[in-house]
């Protein structure tokens, strides 16, 4: 979409970021709780995660990135949320692992994401 209108346009010239929602701004422990939660949905395995947290580098407490601007600019909005991409990004690990059809997987992802 962002290439689209940049070619049609060269008012949309620029960069843009594109991420989630403000709702869909989760911590990195809680995104790894959710993919262990959805893994476990999955594969019926029973996979957790420890924190090991020993006070390592500085980190900042909240990155996120600002898609107002590709908001405002071109209207758009993301279509999935953080637990449908996580269920997505299970989905075609376990493809990938168990030595699937890629290719076939990704496209009914692509399909799916465009339909909706």
């Amino acid at each position: 979409m962002i290439a689209k209108a940049q070619y049609e346009d060269k008012q949309y010239a620029g960069s843009y970021n594109v991420g989630p929602d403000e709702t869909d701004c989760w911590t990195t422990g809680n995104l790894v709780t959710l993919f262990c939660q959805k893994w476990n949905e999955a594969t019926g395995d029973n996979v957790r995660w420890i924190n090991k947290y020993d006070g390592g580098p500085h980190e900042a407490n909240f990155l996120k990135l600002d898609c107002s601007k590709l908001k405002r600019t071109l209207g758009w909005a993301p279509r999935w949320n953080v637990e449908t991409t996580m269920e997505k990004i299970v989905e075609w690990t376990c493809c990938y692992l168990n030595g699937g059809n890629v290719a076939e997987c990704m496209e009914k992802q692509i399909r799916e994401f465009i339909s909706e």
